[in-house]
Formats: C-alpha cells, structure tokens, sequence
C-alpha cells in the first residue's frame, strides 16, 4: 500500500488538529495558589503576619487554613485567637515555643486550621484578632494583628 503525498500530508493535518483541539478542550481544573512573598526588614520590626490559605484535608478535599508567621523573643509564648466582635477565645496554640537555648530568637510557622478536626471546631467567616502572649491567657502580650477570613 503506498500513501501519495497528499494523503500523508492530510494525515499530518488531522493529527495536528487533534491535537490542538485536545489540548485546548480538555478542562484543566489545575489551581495555582499565589505564593505569598513576606518582606524580611517588614518583618523584622513587626515579626507577627497571617494569611489565608488553602490545603489538603485528610479527606482529599481542600481545606480552608490561615498561616501565621511569628517570632518567639520569650520563653514559654504561644498564640491565641480571639474573635474581635465578642473577645471570645477561639483557638489558643496547644504547643508552647521558647527562644533558642542561648537566647537568639526563632521564627515559626503555625496552621490554624479554619475547618473541623477531631481537635478543632469550626471557625465562620469574621475578624480575629492573633495575639503572641504567655502560658495563661491574658498573660503578656507582645504582639496582636487582625485577620479577616
């Protein structure tokens, strides 16, 4: 069987063309995230900055989350979050953060996830307000900043 060059060159046109048409039909639901860039100096003299963001939950669906990006100068500090409308406790930080064994301090990166957990309650759409402070609540506070999710 010989193929004429027409013929191969109509083959080559169809290929091309299903090819494009694949590729520009099919539905990508691929989401890309923007990646938060955080200014080291704006951190430096005000080292407490939230953001919302998504991840993945245990059960494959995407699940709503703010990071908190803050620095421990003391011992003994963690976060606590209060809803501004009411001043209700929130979410307090189970884990409790010092500074380095010889005294420089450390930066942390902390998950408040926003949907419910075995651990965690869910958290409705307001303003929060994010505040670096002691063991006990209404201990010392360095830090506060708002967050409205």
């Amino acid at each position: 069987m010989e193929l004429s060059t027409q013929s191969i060159e109509r083959i080559i046109i169809v290929i091309i063309f299903f090819c494009l048409s694949a590729t520009f039909l099919i539905d990508s639901k691929e989401e890309v995230k923007p990646e938060v860039v955080i200014n080291e100096d704006s951190f430096n003299i005000f080292p407490l900055m939230a953001w919302k963001s998504t991840h993945e939950t245990w059960n494959g669906k995407e699940g709503d989350i703010v990071k908190i990006k803050y620095r421990v100068t003391r011992n003994n500090t963690k976060l606590w979050i209060y809803d501004i409308e009411t001043n209700e406790l929130v979410h307090e930080q189970s884990l409790i953060r010092d500074p380095w064994p010889d005294g420089r301090h450390r930066d942390f990166t902390y998950v408040w996830k926003l949907y419910k957990t075995e651990r965690s309650q869910y958290i409705p759409p307001g303003e929060y307000q994010i505040r670096i402070g002691g063991l006990h609540e209404g201990g010392f506070g360095h830090l506060k900043t708002n967050i409205k999710i």
